[in-house]
């Protein structure tokens, strides 16, 4: 419409006209693209906002899962001190042998601690991560994933000085059995006074126990920066991150 008129404001030579309507046209188009742009921004908005639930769903999941992971190996840290303990001494009066056998099993392994984390990686490959909260909120996220990746590496690392020190020997004592019941359907049967006189056992036994002590320390680390990255995230969404739970030492 403003196009026909500013035309035949043209053949008739009427600059007032024309001025008027080549005025309107640029008000139009500049309106015109304002309001794209408001509908892009918005848009944009309710994706972050999306995002922003989304990682904090994930920081909470993360937090209950490094808990719930830390409980476990609490409780496996204490049956090992019980068992290394009647170990060295060789007093296994009144001891569990199922709780000392879990105990001495604990100590030839290195579990994984894998918190999800497929939001945030989700987030870092559409682009969408950097526009997300503000600096210090981004840091607090990149720090816990880094963290985690740390963590992986000292496993994998703990997991391979664990085979060199463990490949191929064997101590009188203990022995693999078939059980049907078990998972893999074997299982290691300790003979608990024989163990404590094998000097060589208690001593790798003592050798492994470091590297367990280890991991609850770097687990309990990862929850702390799990709970800081869930409270920089709080600042943007407004959600509450889940209350600590105390956890002994």
């Amino acid at each position: 419409m403003i196009l026909r008129r500013l035309s035949l404001s043209l053949k008739e030579q009427n600059w007032t006209a024309i001025t008027i309507e080549f005025v309107l046209l640029v008000i139009g188009v500049f309106f015109g693209i304002q309001v794209a742009n408001w509908n892009e921004e918005r848009q944009l908005d309710a994706h972050r906002s999306a995002a922003l639930s989304r990682l904090h769903a994930e920081s909470e999941a993360a937090i209950t899962y490094l808990e719930h992971r830390i409980a476990i190996i609490t409780q496996e840290a204490e049956l090992r001190t019980e068992a290394l303990r009647r170990l060295s001494d060789n007093d296994w009066q009144g001891a569990d042998p199922a709780d000392m056998a879990k105990a001495l099993d604990s100590l030839q392994y290195a579990p994984a601690v894998a918190p999800p984390r497929a939001v945030y990686d989700e987030l870092i490959n559409t682009g969408l991560y950097s526009e997300l909260g503000d600096p210090r909120m981004r840091e607090a996220v990149s720090a816990y994933i880094a963290q985690i990746g740390w963590v992986e590496r000292q496993i994998d690392y703990v997991r391979a000085r664990l085979v060199a020190r463990n490949e191929g020997r064997t101590f009188a004592g203990e022995r693999a059995i078939f059980d049907p019941a078990s998972p893999r359907q074997t299982r290691v049967d300790y003979d608990l006074p024989a163990l404590s006189a094998n000097s060589g056992y208690v001593a790798n036994a003592i050798q492994n126990n470091v590297s367990t002590i280890a991991q609850v320390e770097w687990t309990r680390n990862l929850l702390e920066s799990a709970r800081a990255m869930c409270a920089e995230i709080s600042r943007f969404d407004g959600q509450k991150c889940p209350e600590t739970t105390d956890i002994k030492p």
